[in-house]
């Protein structure tokens, strides 16, 4: 495993290691069961940064996007 990847996998553990502890947080914080915006949108971009990093990097080890195609179970996507 190249470095690059480690570092993925460690931001990943680290992210993963920080939610339970905001999760218990946001329980605390609800208003009247409703949970407050702007840290809900903290999580949010918190996992859609580390969702693009996981996805440029497979991006990068399949070698691109040309041309490529993406097979399911129901077929090609």
């Amino acid at each position: 495993m190249i470095a690059r990847d480690r570092e993925l996998l460690c931001r990943a553990a680290e992210v993963m290691r920080s939610f339970g502890p905001v999760v218990v947080e946001l329980l605390g914080r609800q208003d009247g069961g409703e949970l407050p915006a702007g840290p809900v949108r903290e999580v949010g971009d918190a996992f859609a940064a580390l969702a693009g990093e996981f996805l440029g990097r497979a991006e990068e080890l399949d070698g691109g996007a040309g041309g490529r195609v993406v097979e399911s179970g129901d077929g090609v996507w």
